[in-house]
C-alpha cells in the first residue's frame, strides 16, 4: 500500500561534514600539529564509540588555538560548502521552510557560515567559547603599532551541544509550541540520538558515511549533493512550483532521487517518484 509523504516545514541541517566537507576541529587541529590524536577522538565520537562529552573539552586543550585559528574557519566552511547547500537552502526558504543550523562545531564560525548561505542568526545554534585576554605576550607589537597577538582559547561554553544526546535538547526547544513537521539532517551519532524529537531523521553520507547512521535512519543520502532534502522536504505541493519554475532542476531532484537515497520504507521512495510523472 503507497503511503503519504508530508511537508515539513522545519528543516534541519548538522554543519560539519553535512553542510560543509570538513570537521571545523580537525582543521584546528592541523594548525595545531596534533591532527591524529584529535581526528582519533572525533571519529570515536561520531561513530558513537564514545560519547561526545568525554572528548568536547579534550580536543580544545589538546589544540590550544588562538581566536585567529578559530576566525579562519569561517573561510574554511565557506570554501568547503557541500555540493547544491546554497541552492538547497534558497529554495527551501523560497519554499515557505523554516531552516536551521544545529551543530557541536564552534559558534563564531558555524554563524557566518550560516549566514553566507541565508540562514537567519537566530536559526543557528553552535558552541560558544571564551578566551583567555592575558594569555601570550599580548603586551607586544609587531613594531607598526598593531599587535599580532590574539587570545588563546579558556573554556568552551557548558551547551547540550557538546553531550551525545545534546542535540535532541536544543531541537526539541527550537520546534516548541511550533506548528508542522520536521526532518533533521546529518551524518553523525548526534544526530541520530536527537532523531526522536523530530519526524523524519535523513542520514547524510556524502561526505562521510558512518554505518550506524545509514542503519538508523528513514532516508539515507548517499551523494555528495543535497538536492534529494528538496524532494524530501518539500513533498507535492513544493515539488509542482519547482518543476514550473526550474523544469531542469526537476530532472535533477528525480535523478537525485532515485540513484542517490535509500529508505527504510522503500514505498515511501516509490510515491515520492510517481510525483515527478
Amino acid at each position: 500500500m503507497i503511503q503519504r509523504w508530508f511537508r515539513h516545514q522545519h528543516v534541519i541541517f548538522d554543519c560539519d561534514s553535512t553542510l560543509s566537507r570538513i570537521e571545523g576541529i580537525d582543521e584546528l587541529a592541523d594548525i595545531a600539529g596534533v591532527t591524529s590524536q584529535v581526528k582519533q577522538m572525533t571519529d570515536a565520537a561520531m561513530a558513537g564509540e564514545i560519547g561526545l562529552e568525554e572528548v568536547y573539552g579534550k580536543r580544545l586543550e589538546l589544540i590550544k588555538p588562538t581566536q585567529k585559528d578559530i576566525l579562519k574557519l569561517k573561510d574554511a566552511y565557506k570554501n568547503t560548502a557541500t555540493q547544491d547547500a546554497r541552492l538547497v537552502i534558497d529554495l527551501l526558504r523560497e519554499l515557505g521552510h523554516d531552516v536551521y543550523i544545529v551543530s557541536g562545531g564552534l559558534l563564531e564560525p558555524v554563524r557566518e557560515f550560516g549566514l553566507s548561505l541565508g540562514i537567519t542568526e537566530k536559526q543557528i545554534h553552535a558552541v560558544g567559547v571564551n578566551y583567555n585576554q592575558l594569555s601570550g605576550q599580548w603586551w607586544r607589537s609587531n613594531g607598526g603599532g598593531e599587535t599580532s597577538w590574539s587570545p588563546e582559547y579558556l573554556d568552551f561554553h557548558r551547551s547540550p551541544l557538546t553531550l551525545s544526546e545534546g542535540k535532541k535538547t536544543i531541537i526539541s526547544q527550537l520546534l516548541a509550541g511550533k506548528s508542522g513537521r520536521s526532518m533533521l539532517i546529518g551524518d553523525g551519532m548526534s544526530d541520530y540520538l536527537a532523531s526522536s524529537c523530530v519526524d523524519q531523521f535523513v542520514g547524510y553520507g556524502g561526505v562521510i558515511s558512518r554505518v550506524n547512521v545509514k542503519e538508523n535512519s528513514d532516508v539515507f543520502i548517499s551523494s555528495e549533493s543535497l538536492l534529494p532534502v528538496l524532494p524530501l522536504s518539500s513533498a507535492g505541493e513544493g515539488l509542482e512550483k519547482i518543476r514550473a519554475a526550474k523544469p531542469d532542476l526537476s530532472r535533477q531532484l528525480f535523478h537525485a532521487l532515485k540513484n542517490d537515497t535509500e529508505f527504510c520504507n522503500p514505498e515511501l521512495k516509490k510515491y515520492l517518484l510517481a510525483l515527478f510523472s
